[in-house]
């Protein structure tokens, strides 16, 4: 899978903010991933990139944009912190576009 700020030749340059969930079990992760399925704030142009956590890696969810919906992201991204909250996930790490 390419990084979400990798450039492609058949497509578009998403960008993207990606975070490390270590504290999501599976079946959390799974639920997080249904409470995105169904919220309108993550439809389209967004994009949802999911990382199922493993023994000794932990989950990532990677929400991916056109540099033209930034701020749709933004507004996403706060979403999406509100749905970890439910589930009592804690964000170890944020990646932002640009960031190594």
């Amino acid at each position: 899978m390419m990084p979400p700020d990798a450039p492609s030749a058949a497509g578009p340059e998403y960008l993207g903010v990606q975070f490390t969930l270590p504290d999501l079990g599976q079946i959390e992760f799974a639920r997080v991933l249904r409470d995105l399925m169904q919220d309108a704030a993550f439809a389209r142009p967004l994009k949802v990139r999911a990382s199922e956590p493993r023994p000794g890696v932990p989950g990532m969810l990677t929400l991916a944009f056109l540099p033209a919906d930034r701020e749709r992201a933004g507004q996403a991204v706060q979403r999406l912190k509100t749905i970890l909250l439910r589930y009592g996930a804690q964000v170890d790490q944020i990646r932002l576009p640009g960031e190594r």
